[in-house]
Order: structure tokens, then C-alpha cells, then sequence
């Protein structure tokens, strides 16, 4: 029997592995992260000295655009992988003049005093966390009154091509232990998580990101390149999962090849041509919530 609960052990076990090399294959998360900074630096009424905390900041894309962006704010990283704040805090060797300071953390149990903090930031890290009630819970606990909280997530769009392959072949085979495919979640689910926590002035703007990788296995290779991979409890090692890579591989090639009309951006790492490439859709959702 698989259970689809989240495992954050994993996830940070993953994510660990891939620190040393996330910042040459994490093209995707530097956009989103310059996105973020973006959003943030419109937002008025700051002071000229908040305080701002990144939860999973990972090698700190979003924490050193926020610094630069807002050289007066005082910036705070964390990060469930010790791995991925060491090579962020490497970083600040370099940048002596940054008021930042890192710290190793679960996301969904911060460990920072009640309202300490003008604004609460995340680049596409909420969807590893399990308990996301809890964890916005832990968002607008930190947060000082009238504190505000931003964040970008992945959607339920993410991946679709991938996961239409996964359906598609796994139909073919009768095996026990295949694993699930991750949800991502959607609108209304981060609606009302938010409002329970007890934010308000809640936006959430979705886009769709469309990356071209050579074939399916260089997507899996990406992903698996910054930590991405199934985050699940069991399901990982079934004796079935490599033929069922290889018939997911055919169906990507037949239904989803690149065309110039689908492919907006494509990955930095391969210049190909859109006929020669798969493409796979992310679906980005930019969220905002005062409290």
C-alpha cells in the first residue's frame, strides 16, 4: 500500500544532495525569485528598516534579490536543508554589507518569536510542506499587524504533460507499489488555508511557465538535478518503475513534442530547436495575504 503523505525527510534529503549544484540547474526558481523581488519592492508603506523572513530559502535566490532590492531591510533565510543554507551563507562571505543571517529550519515550525517580522517571503517552497495549514499558521504568527505575506507555489497545472504520461502507462501495468504522482495545490485550497490562517486581502495571480527539454528523461534529470523528486513515503522502488519510464518516455515523444505556438521559455542548458524537444508546463501562482 502507498501513502501519499509527504515525506519531509526525504525532501530534505533530496534537497541536500543537490545543494552544491542548484545554482546552475535552478534557472526556473531564479525567475520566479526575480518575480518575487519585484512584487515586493511595489508594495507601499515599508518601512525603511523591516524586517523580512524567507522560509526555504534554499541557496538563497530570493534572499540576496530581496537585499538588493531593499538594502536597508534586515533579511532573514531558513531552510529545512542544512546543506542548502551553507552554501547560502557561503554567499554572504561575498557580501559583507547585506544584513542578513541564515538559520536551519522547518517551514512549517518556525522557530522565531510571535510578530517580529514586517513581511514573510517564500519562492516555490509551500508545496513540499505536508501540513500547510499549520504552516501559514506559523507564517502569520511571526508576522508583525499589518505584516504581509508573499509567496510563489507551483499549481495543479505544473507538470500536466508529465502526469498525463504517468496515467497513460501505469493503466498498462498491473503492478503493486508504483508511486502516486504528486497534487500540487490549487486555488481554493491556498483561499481557504490563508483565510483560516486569518489573513486577508488575499490575491492570487496564476502563470504558466513552459520549459523545452531534449526528451523526458532530461526533464527528470532537471528535476532531479535541484532535489525534485517523488517526495512520498514508499512507491520509489517498485521493480516495475524502469518499464514504466520507458513507456511514460514513448507517449511524452508522441503527444507532447515541442512546437514554436507551446514553447515560450525554453531551458538554459540545451539549444535545440522546438522540434526536437518535449515541453513541460509549470504553473506558477503568485500569492499575497496581509494580516
Amino acid at each position: 500500500m502507498i501513502t501519499t503523505e509527504i515525506d519531509k525527510y526525504k525532501i530534505r534529503l533530496s534537497f541536500s544532495k543537490a545543494a552544491l549544484r542548484y545554482d546552475i540547474f535552478a534557472s526556473f526558481q531564479k525567475q520566479t525569485a526575480r518575480e518575487l523581488v519585484n512584487k515586493l519592492s511595489t508594495i507601499s508603506c515599508q518601512p525603511s528598516a523591516m524586517k523580512i523572513l524567507d522560509v526555504g530559502c534554499g541557496t538563497g535566490f530570493l534572499t540576496y534579490g530581496m537585499a538588493d532590492a531593499l538594502p536597508e531591510a534586515n533579511i532573514f533565510g531558513c531552510d529545512i536543508s542544512h546543506a542548502m543554507i551553507k552554501v547560502a551563507s557561503c554567499k554572504l562571505q561575498a557580501a559583507r554589507d547585506k544584513k542578513m543571517r541564515f538559520l536551519t529550519a522547518d517551514g512549517g515550525v518556525l522557530p522565531y518569536k510571535d510578530g517580529i517580522f514586517d513581511r514573510v517571503a517564500s519562492n516555490l517552497t509551500y508545496q513540499w510542506i505536508h501540513d500547510i495549514k499549520t504552516a501559514f499558521l506559523e507564517a502569520y504568527r511571526v508576522l508583525r499587524p499589518s505584516g504581509v505575506f508573499i509567496f510563489s507555489v507551483l499549481g495543479p497545472e505544473t507538470l500536466k504533460e508529465l502526469r498525463h504520461c504517468y496515467i497513460e502507462a501505469k493503466a498498462r501495468f498491473n503492478r503493486n507499489g508504483l508511486p502516486p504522482f504528486i497534487v500540487f495545490l490549487d486555488k481554493q485550497m491556498l483561499q481557504s488555508a490563508l483565510e483560516n490562517a486569518g489573513f486577508k486581502n488575499i490575491s492570487i495571480k496564476k502563470t504558466n511557465i513552459i520549459k523545452a527539454y531534449p526528451d523526458m528523461w532530461a526533464l527528470l534529470k532537471a528535476m532531479k538535478s535541484i532535489g525534485a523528486g517523488n517526495p512520498f513515503k514508499e512507491g520509489d522502488k517498485s521493480l516495475a518503475r524502469g518499464s514504466l519510464l520507458k513507456q511514460m518516455a514513448e507517449v511524452y515523444k508522441e503527444k507532447f513534442k515541442g512546437q514554436k505556438s507551446k514553447v515560450k521559455t525554453f531551458t538554459d542548458h540545451w539549444p535545440l530547436t522546438t522540434e526536437h524537444c518535449i515541453y513541460a508546463t509549470y504553473e506558477v501562482m503568485f500569492v499575497y495575504g496581509e494580516k
